[in-house]
């Protein structure tokens, strides 16, 4: 597909979003929020980054970095918002990224802006009111794709050296990927990614084989313990279901959360995210505070 059809899929998503946030009017009065801080100078959008916390709270809370989706293609960080926020009314300091997009840019880059989020949040934690000894990371659907990036660069020499992308060395405990986008070469509704997600830049380059098959970086090393979460009415449960087999075989601790048909609502592609109201999206965010607090110490 062109990049013109790409551009039309992102008008779609996007304006989806926005009527559904629209009708969404959480409680916030318990929240403070710090928005649109740059962790790049050059004044891109896709280079800010909010942070939610309790008033309440205290800079030795537990962080959770966030990694909005969107298909490499639509939105930013402020699609996550309802969601963030029901995570920090549960007393985690929420670190909201935004990147910069396809057919704009292309994943190396993408992977690029990601790694420089974590790296200047690492620089910057303690002007940023936040400590790093309770650090964890989430993404849904592409920005899940994108956490695994992150996870498998984060402390892999090997990877950093052949993506020619540095490292952040954070001491991330356990990660949250809710439906996660795992292949970029699909089949399926999201096929227009196929022709973007590469530039020519990238041909022949040690990493292309990672942009175009991400699963191959289960090879190179253990991730910290990972929970999964999906459902049988979201539209890409398969890429769930094969990441979850994947980390199995190569010996990574994880579980799966697989939701069965809803009974009075439609368990949809990251329900948890887009409706933080449902019972079962509640469900989701205290079985992922289980499994964080559950690898706290690690």
């Amino acid at each position: 597909m062109s990049k013109a059809g790409v551009l039309l899929w992102r008008h779609i998503f996007e304006s989806g979003d926005a009527k559904r946030i629209a009708q969404q009017h959480p409680d916030v009065s318990m929240l403070e929020f710090v928005k649109d801080l740059p962790y790049d100078s050059d004044g891109d959008q896709g280079h800010l980054f909010d942070i939610y916390r309790r008033k309440d709270g205290s800079k030795d809370d537990p962080v959770m970095i966030n990694i909005h989706g969107g298909g490499l293609f639509a939105s930013y960080k402020e699609v996550n918002a309802h969601f963030n926020y029901a995570i920090a009314k549960m007393g985690y300091t929420v670190v909201s990224l935004s990147y910069r997009r396809v057919p704009e840019t292309d994943l190396w880059h993408q992977v690029s802006d990601i790694m420089k989020a974590l790296r200047h949040i690492k620089a910057h934690a303690e002007e940023l009111g936040i400590t790093l000894k309770k650090l964890y990371l989430s993404g849904d659907s592409a920005g899940a794709l994108l956490a695994f990036f992150a996870l498998s660069l984060n402390k892999n020499e090997k990877l950093q050296r052949e993506f020619g992308i540095l490292g952040a060395d954070l001491d991330i405990k356990a990660a949250a990927l809710i439906s996660i986008m795992l292949e970029t070469q699909r089949k399926d509704i999201l096929f227009s990614l196929n022709s973007v997600v590469c530039s020519k830049e990238d041909k022949g380059k040690a990493y292309e084989k990672y942009l175009r098959k991400p699963s191959l970086m289960l090879q190179e090393g253990k991730l910290p313990p990972i929970v999964q979460f999906t459902s049988v009415e979201d539209m890409i449960r398969a890429d769930s279901l094969e990441f979850n087999k994947l980390l199995e075989r190569y010996g990574n601790t994880h579980e799966l959360h697989d939701y069965a048909k809803g009974k009075e609502r439609q368990l949809v592609h990251v329900f948890s995210v887009m409706y933080p109201d449902y019972p079962e999206s509640i469900e989701v965010y205290n079985t992922m505070d289980a499994f964080f607090k559950k690898y706290e110490g690690e």
